[in-house]
């Protein structure tokens, strides 16, 4: 063969060699890259179920409780709740959130805004350690209950009354505070003012469950029955 012709074929097939290589590579990077993508996709589809799962299961396990604050330390909450059995709350400085509840409004607060004596509802997921708090609200708690006024105070407007246990209690009737009268002969219940009370009446209320500087009870709404209507 001649020389001349034998060079330009010999550099063709080494061109033709080195493109082959070239595209074999270039289709295994791809078929790398398209595997790799694959990998990564499932990956995170898995992280999706799993996340999923564990926010179901934290559903599922949620639970609310509520109770007076006995301790504070860091980390810590310890309760008592109306049964007297104390219950410890866990917090975490990141994930636990702090709510102040007044005049039917929601407040962010922090930790340190809590305080003994407190009364909050915590919401969380029970533990073997106690109960972990994704969100605790400071609320105020309030006393339901029913009994007999056996002494009125006209000057300082409170009521002392005795309920169906035989427990005193002292109640301070407010500005705020809605006041309703069983009207005896048509059973409707109309809105009344503290001189048409007397002793010896029975009264249903609703009082915040913490003394204030009185020493006294401040009564947010109070029903009475006169006692005329058991003499019937």
């Amino acid at each position: 063969m001649n020389k001349k012709i034998f060079l330009p074929f010999f550099a063709l097939i080494v061109f033709f060699l080195f493109l082959f290589n070239l595209l074999i590579f270039a289709s295994d990077k791809t078929g790398s890259d398209s595997a790799k993508k694959e990998t990564q996709k499932e990956v995170e589809i898995l992280k999706e179920k799993i996340a999923s799962k564990v926010a179901e299961l934290r559903r599922q396990n949620f639970q609310a409780f509520s109770g007076k604050i006995v301790e504070i330390k860091k980390g810590e909450i310890e309760i008592k709740d109306y049964n007297d059995e104390k219950k410890k709350v866990l917090t975490d400085d990141l994930l636990t959130k702090y709510y102040l509840i007044k005049d039917n409004q929601k407040k962010e607060i922090n930790f340190s805004d809590l305080k003994k004596d407190d009364y909050i509802i915590v919401s969380g997921v029970p533990t073997d350690k106690g109960i972990s708090a994704n969100m605790i609200f400071v609320d105020e708690k309030y006393l339901v209950d029913f009994g007999k006024i056996v002494e009125k105070d006209k000057n300082e407007y409170w009521l002392k009354v005795v309920t169906l246990t035989n427990e005193t209690i002292s109640l301070d009737i407010e500005a705020f505070t809605k006041q309703w009268l069983l009207n005896i002969k048509s059973l409707e219940l109309e809105r009344t003012g503290f001189s048409k009370i007397k002793e010896g009446d029975m009264i249903h209320f609703v009082a915040k469950d913490k003394k204030n500087e009185n020493n006294r009870l401040s009564a947010q709404k109070i029903v009475v029955i006169p006692q005329e209507y058991f003499l019937k």
